[in-house]
């Protein structure tokens, strides 16, 4: 006869996944180098320009029928004005910090070319050809650096896998999970995204006020969407799963633990990016950065950690309630 106790399930805890991802990486603090490095290389590395190549294409628009009109003159300085801006401040090698798996990075989000050594070397690229070719080539390292990060921290949370998975095979074979994931979401996105733009655009030339708000929320639906996939890295590298498999693994984990998971997401957000303020608060050019690039791998490298914790308790909880919700049929079959 089954007790109270035996019945209880035990719900994955926000506050131990987060201890046990920081205590991960204060006893193995090896696992927080990957960051450092990258944000070293991106503040003192080699950049690559792209706006020489842009500029002749934005100027070129001026020479377009009708945009000397007064009415669209305005209009056409200030889309000129943001795209200058954009291309001229983007640096081709900041492609290397990879989205949804990758190496995290603090220096992204500061003005590039400059240091506190003065400017970095910097590469003007000039042909479609020499920007395609690198940004691909810094893709494909930024995912595989994420790879051995992402697979490194897994490794630490749970001993469950022989040595061939473990090893180089393993690692490649999570490498092309990895980069089919993003492939796979854009293509998902695309395609669902033709008749809706085709719907929105048709309902804006009848009110544009409505418009905006199906936008909305549209943007709530793509984020409902998105958010039960957040574990599909999990499954990839904690259980070694393909990308299907990790992508159903993590929708059931999220839609089982819905509410603890959208606390934990919501907890890891606000610990990385209200310290994020902290860390970046020096400027580019001042040697006090180093510090915030350190305090940011750490605590990065920290919540990653804590999500594979979190993942892991969040997986035995939906595998219990599973097996609790199977426990009638597998009675009745019994006594049938």
């Amino acid at each position: 006869m089954n007790t109270s106790s035996e019945n209880k399930i035990k719900r994955p805890k926000i506050i131990d996944a987060l201890k046990a991802g920081f205590n991960t990486i204060a006893n193995k603090p090896y696992l927080m180098i990957p960051p450092i490095l990258l944000d070293l290389f991106l503040w003192f590395g080699p950049a690559w320009r792209v706006d020489s190549f842009f500029r002749p294409m934005l100027q070129s628009f001026s020479s377009l029928p009708g945009i000397d009109n007064p009415e669209y003159a305005e209009l056409f300085e200030s889309f000129q004005s943001i795209w200058t801006d954009i291309f001229s401040s983007l640096n081709l090698a900041r492609s290397i910090r990879t989205i949804p798996i990758g190496v995290p990075s603090l220096i992204i989000s500061k003005p590039p070319f400059l240091n506190p050594l003065g400017s970095p070397v910097v590469f003007n690229l000039d042909s479609s050809g020499s920007i395609i070719g690198l940004w691909l080539i810094f893709l494909l390292v930024g995912f595989f650096l994420g790879s051995l990060y992402f697979n490194n921290i897994s490794n630490q949370i749970v001993d469950i896998h022989s040595d061939k998975d473990r090893g180089i095979k393993g690692l490649f074979t999570a490498y092309l999970q990895v980069i089919l994931m993003p492939i796979f979401i854009l293509v998902i996105l695309l395609i669902a995204s033709i008749p809706l733009v085709l719907i929105l655009g048709a309902i804006s030339l009848i009110s544009p006020a409505v418009s905006q708000f199906i936008f909305l929320m549209l943007g709530f639906v793509l984020l409902w969407i998105i958010l039960p996939l957040i574990f599909t890295p999990h499954g990839i590298f904690l259980y070694k799963q393909n990308l299907i498999s990790a992508m159903m693994t993590s929708i059931s984990v999220v839609r089982t633990s819905m509410s603890q998971t959208t606390w934990f997401i919501f907890s890891a957000f606000v610990l990385i990016e209200g310290l994020n303020y902290l860390w970046s608060s020096p400027t580019v050019d001042n040697w006090f950065l180093i510090v915030g690039i350190f305090g940011h791998a750490f605590i990065a490298s920290a919540v990653i950690a804590a999500s594979f914790h979190y993942f892991l308790d969040a997986t035995a909880f939906t595998q219990s309630v599973m097996n609790k919700k199977m426990m009638p049929i597998k009675e009745s079959m019994k006594k049938s």
